[in-house]
């Protein structure tokens, strides 16, 4: 009785290290298939989570506001109208908040971009607005600068990807939750990359779900909504939008006629929706008798930030969404970017973003590190990828620091060809047969000393001209990432 139920118990067991054994191979597999462009797209993801934070930075110089006039606004969009011309389709005004608290007008529409101005308190215009490294790194994040749908298929099939791997990650780790406060140091480099990657792995577990799932859902809807735009709407971009969000265009006529005044706009918001916190007003069409406006606005305790009246021209409600409401597909979707980047509860979840998308980088680079030093204990080192890979993990930082200093320098417009160029660079520095230990130094020590740069030659570039505080913060921040790349890079020469 006792022997067939030992042999029963042994298939049992050699069954499941059989599983485990190939899901750890599939994990391994796919991770080395795709981990630079899941790393480069996970650490451009965590500085995005703070891109209004950036934008602020780059231009420190707008007046900070915290309120704006009707009156303000009536000659904020009468100047941003007379400056992008008659033929403009759209203009829009965005108005502060907690996170943007300063006056943008628009010539265009906000969706597509268009002449952007700041604004002061009185709504006139007094810059461009101009925040090329945070559009760079956010183009990244989205489509990694290729063609617009082909970006957004390619990091959709990567956020699919990184959700497979932290699956694959979970079962081929049977005692991940059981080990999940075992850190051991001091001993092996492959101990302890692995106790960290299992440790991150598992502590950052609903974080790392969240945001690659909603990225996935994000980048597969995206896809499928530019098809249908294209295909049953014939590219009218705008009018496929309309089936989410609401109106968004004027009825056909273009007869000339003023631009109304926001005044009695303003006023009935404040009646119907006095918990709101108007984000953006948009006129379609301006200067004709068949122009909209939209009022955009936020509620307290709601994801989705796109609630909108649209109003004509005599200021009369053509759609509502206590009338009107969305679905909850709609909804749905619409909340997706709030929690894929965190911008939904205040600065504090802004942080915790940052730092779980920290820890989310780490998981990437470490599980990297675990493979190259099996291969060591192996006696199969691989010392040419292993430069490789640190020109992705630490040339990245460094080579966003040294755009970013060309941006200050006058040269924002070329940040995009500088980078591929760095990058380009950076894995050609890979093939010299350098030691592992230098290679790894040289390019921590160049991402520390690039970032040291980068704040101190902002924060005396601007100098008094800094009127937003956000400056100073974000300086601070690139500082402190500094000496811990600084310190890291220290410890690992100990190592």
């Amino acid at each position: 009785m006792n022997a067939p139920l030992s042999a029963k118990q042994g298939r049992k067991r050699l069954l499941s290290t059989a599983i485990i054994g190939t899901v750890l191979s599939g994990h391994s597999v796919l991770g080395l298939a795709i981990s630079a462009l899941i790393y480069l797209i996970c650490l451009s993801g965590t500085i995005v989570v703070f891109a209004q934070e950036l934008e602020r930075w780059e231009q420190p110089a707008g007046p900070v506001l915290t309120a704006v006039t009707p009156d303000a606004i009536d000659r904020g969009l009468s100047e941003i109208h007379a400056k992008a011309g008659s033929t403009a389709r759209a203009i829009s005004v965005l108005l502060p908040s907690g996170a943007t608290p300063r006056i943008v007008l628009v010539g265009g529409s906000v969706e597509g971009g268009g002449n952007k101005w700041v604004a002061n308190a009185n709504g006139r215009l007094i810059a461009p607005v101009s925040h090329p490294i945070t559009d760079f790194l956010v183009a990244l994040h989205a489509n990694l600068h290729l063609p617009r749908l082909a970006g957004l298929a390619v990091v959709g099939l990567i956020g699919v990807a990184l959700l497979a791997l932290l699956m694959s990650g979970v079962l081929a780790h049977p005692h991940i939750f059981r080990e999940a406060f075992t850190l051991r140091r001091g001993g092996s480099l492959r101990v302890q990359e692995a106790d960290l990657h299992n440790r991150l792995g598992t502590w950052g577990m609903p974080f790392f779900i969240l945001v690659t799932l909603t990225g996935a859902v994000l980048g597969a809807f995206l896809l499928m909504f530019g098809g249908m735009a294209a295909t049953a709407y014939k590219g009218d971009y705008r009018q496929a939008l309309t089936e989410i969000v609401g109106p968004l265009e004027s009825r056909e006529d273009m007869t000339p006629a003023a631009i109304p005044s926001v005044a009695p706009i303003m006023a009935f918001m404040r009646a119907q929706e006095p918990a709101a916190q108007i984000l953006s007003i948009e006129i379609q069409h301006p200067g004709t008798r068949g122009q909209t406006i939209s009022v955009i606005f936020e509620e307290a305790g709601r994801l989705t930030h796109d609630q909108r009246y649209v109003f004509d021209a005599g200021s009369q409600v053509i759609f509502s969404p206590r009338t009107e409401p969305r679905s909850i597909g709609s909804r749905a979707l619409l909340s997706l970017p709030s929690l894929h980047f965190g911008w939904f509860g205040g600065l504090a979840t802004k942080i915790a973003y940052g730092l779980l998308g920290l820890a989310l980088c780490i998981v990437s680079s470490s599980g990297m590190t675990i493979w190259f030093a099996r291969r060591r204990d192996q006696g199969r080192p691989v010392p040419a990828w292993e430069r490789f890979w640190v020109a992705t993990a630490w040339g990245q930082p460094a080579i966003f620091a040294f755009i970013a200093v060309l941006s200050l320098a006058g040269a924002g417009d070329h940040v995009l060809f500088a980078w591929m160029l760095m990058t380009a660079l950076a894995y050609a520095t890979a093939c010299i047969a350098l030691p592992g230990t230098v290679f790894d130094a040289a390019f921590r020590w160049s991402a520390a000393a690039l970032m040291a740069a980068l704040a101190i030659l902002h924060a005396i570039g601007w100098g008094g001209d800094a009127q937003d505080p956000m400056a100073w913060a974000v300086d601070a921040a690139i500082l402190v990432g500094a000496a811990l790349i600084a310190a890291s890079a220290r410890s690992a020469k100990r190592s």
